[in-house]
């Protein structure tokens, strides 16, 4: 039978393949995204830097085996797994951050809004009463 050709650490060949091609699928299209002002440059850092993760952990898996091993966990795709859930959760956080600050913006915008509209609505007000005053 043809044993798939597997890398230290449990990972086959074509599987790393797969990730780093996904990896570099990734990049291109958030490149691309950038390029085509569909996504501003500030928020494209943290998905470009968790697309290089991903692809150099699957061009170094020896690397990321000895460092899973360092780390007391014995098997390295666990510990992929584990790099990826603290990916998301920096996302998370980023974007928690980022949805803050935009509710206080828009909730200040609002109030000028308020603001704005009760002086439009005053104005009105005088330009119509000198209207009536002969």
């Amino acid at each position: 039978m043809n044993e798939p050709l597997s890398i230290p650490g449990g990972l086959q060949l074509r599987t790393q393949l797969f990730v780093i091609a996904v990896g570099i699928a990734m990049l291109l299209f958030i490149l691309n995204m950038v390029r085509r002002k569909q996504l501003r440059e500030q928020y494209s850092l943290l998905w470009l830097f968790s697309a290089v993760v991903m692809t150099l952990c699957a061009v170094f898996i020896r690397q990321v085996d000895k460092l899973s091993h360092l780390v007391g966990i014995h098997y390295p795709p666990a510990f992929l797994f584990l790099v990826a859930i603290l990916l998301v959760l920096v996302l998370q956080f980023h974007f928690s951050t980022v949805i803050s600050n935009l509710r206080e913006q828009n909730k200040s915008l609002t109030q000028d809004l308020g603001i704005l509209a009760a002086e439009v609505r005053e104005l009105r007000r005088a330009i119509e009463e000198r209207k009536k005053v002969p």
